[in-house]
């Protein structure tokens, strides 16, 4: 009796981790258009990493760009992308 009872308890918790698998893999991740704060950018002039919340944004033709600095973000002004 004791094993039915551990079997169907078993079954019970593995349909909840398939049903679980199955949602996350049907549902669409859909991204933010701007990233938060605490992820991470990268410099188009310079290629260095740093938080969205401290770069500089500058738009470009609709699109969005982080610099680490005012100093890249007048050479990208300037020379466009390399």
């Amino acid at each position: 009796m004791y094993k039915i009872i551990i079997i169907l308890i078993l079954l019970i918790i593995m349909f909840y981790m398939v049903r679980r698998a199955a949602r996350a893999w049907i549902e669409p991740k859909t991204e933010a258009a701007t990233p938060g704060k605490d992820v991470m950018v990268q410099d188009p002039v310079c290629k260095v990493y740093v938080t969205a919340g401290t770069a500089i944004t500058e738009e470009v033709s609709g699109q969005r760009y982080y610099f680490c600095s005012q100093d890249c973000a007048k050479h990208y002004r300037r020379e466009g992308t390399k």
